[in-house]
């Protein structure tokens, strides 16, 4: 949820897999991150190892693995439970209110345990309770064990990014946007698998247990051959308390941050539903058209930081928008299994890109300190991304989930209206 899902890139410092994209950017007077670039092609040769590279991105894939397992499982809880969607919208409320409680623990995890020990105890339990969703013996046990589920992913989605912080300073040079494409490669080989798994026949319970036990291995595997890293935050940035002034700039980049994510949230908890129930795909398959949507969000993602220094973060945005606009409306007036795929995988192009510039545009403003800056839009973006599907199934409950997405192209809209007035706030 990104942080997001914020809401997520690899690089490195040997081979071609291990460099930020950004870096092979040509620099020149008007590229406002030119000096940074210029930075990070000639730290290549700094000291961060392959090994803690691998780390980070294993906590990213791991964040984003068990995310996109977690979405086609919604379809099979929903029938097995008889959930009316006003309860299944409860029921998904307990990931967003997990993980508002986990992501504060997060700092004291990796201070106090190391942040490679914070990684691993989150990931491994956001693992476990993959499995017990999966059970789904009844609606209480499912509801505490989503909310156990958000806090361990709050925890780890922090952790990760603390940690990826670390050794983008360790390096001085730029790794972020690399290492939260391993999140979207996560998405992209979970969301595959369990479709794949399902399709040929096996259970819920089969087929995330047999995935979770695999990635579980493998972060154990990784993360005990790197050094465990208590890392404290800054000294300039213990300043006292972090403010939230959502007012002029950063109120702008907020609530466009938190529409992006809206729709990202519902997209991943509703495509599968919307799919089987009003475009005529089977419940087996129905999780097809969310793995269309986060490949293309992470084919978008390797080809983002390219395509924005070119044509500029505005443009990024408006098309990315109206992309995202067109594609919801054709889903919901023309309800035909061709029109939603087509639909969701173009609508994951357009939203890759979206959330990496609105951050990038709070960390330059003028009128916060960035840091804080950074805080309150992604907090607001989380809770777009974790409360959003809630409010979409008490609208699909009260209308329909045509209602509920038509409602959504309607914030976008508003977005669009606020990215075209306030220019000046993403350059």
């Amino acid at each position: 949820m990104a942080v997001n899902s914020l809401k997520h890139k690899p690089t490195g410092a040997v081979s071609a897999l291990d460099h930020d994209l950004s870096v092979l950017h040509t620099p020149s007077e008007n590229n406002p991150f030119s000096e940074k670039t210029n930075a990070a092609n000639a730290a290549r040769t700094a000291s961060v190892s392959r090994l803690e590279l691998w780390a980070a991105r294993i906590g990213f894939f791991t964040g984003g693995f068990t995310v996109a397992s977690w979405a086609p499982l919604i379809p099979f809880v929903q029938s097995n439970l008889a959930l009316e969607p006003y309860v299944l919208g409860i029921l998904l409320l307990g990931l967003g209110v997990g993980s508002f409680v986990g992501m504060p623990l997060a700092g004291a995890l990796t201070q106090k345990v190391g942040a490679r020990n914070a990684i691993a105890v989150s990931g491994l339990a956001s693992c476990l309770l993959l499995v017990l969703l999966a059970l789904m013996p009844g609606f209480y046990f499912e509801c505490a064990a989503l909310l156990a589920y958000g806090v361990a992913l709050g925890c780890l989605e922090v952790s990760v990014n603390i940690y990826g912080t670390y050794l983008e300073n360790k390096k001085k040079g730029r790794l972020m946007s690399g290492l939260h494409a391993a999140y979207s490669i996560g998405e992209v080989a979970s969301a595959a698998a369990l479709t794949a798994l399902f399709v040929m026949g096996a259970s819920p319970l089969t087929a995330v247990g047999t995935l979770m036990l695999v990635l579980s291995i493998a972060l154990i595997a990784v993360l005990r051959r790197i050094k465990n890293e208590r890392i404290a935050a800054p000294k300039k940035e213990k300043t006292g308390k972090v403010s939230f002034k959502l007012t002029g700039p950063i109120g702008i980049l907020a609530v466009i941050c938190g529409i992006i994510f809206l729709t990202e949230g519902a997209m991943l908890d509703w495509s599968a539903i919307y799919l089987r129930d009003n475009a005529g795909v089977a419940q087996e398959a129905s999780a097809s058209g969310y793995t269309l949507f986060v490949i293309a969000m992470a084919l978008s993602r390797l080809v983002g930081d390219r395509l924005t220094t070119k044509l500029g973060p505005q443009t990024i945005l408006v098309s990315g928008v109206l992309m995202i606009t067109v594609m919801l409306a054709a889903l919901v007036f023309v309800p035909t299994p061709a029109v939603a795929f087509v639909s969701l995988f173009v609508m994951g192009l357009g939203i890759a890109n979206l959330a990496p510039i609105l951050i990038s545009a709070a960390s330059r403003n003028k009128t916060m300190e960035s840091v804080k800056a950074i805080t309150a839009v992604t907090t607001v973006g989380y809770g777009g991304l974790l409360a959003g599907p809630a409010l979409i199934g008490a609208i699909s409950s009260a209308i329909s989930l045509q209602g509920a997405f038509l409602f959504i192209c309607v914030l976008l809209v508003t977005g669009l209206f606020l990215i075209r007035r306030h220019r000046a706030v993403f350059n």
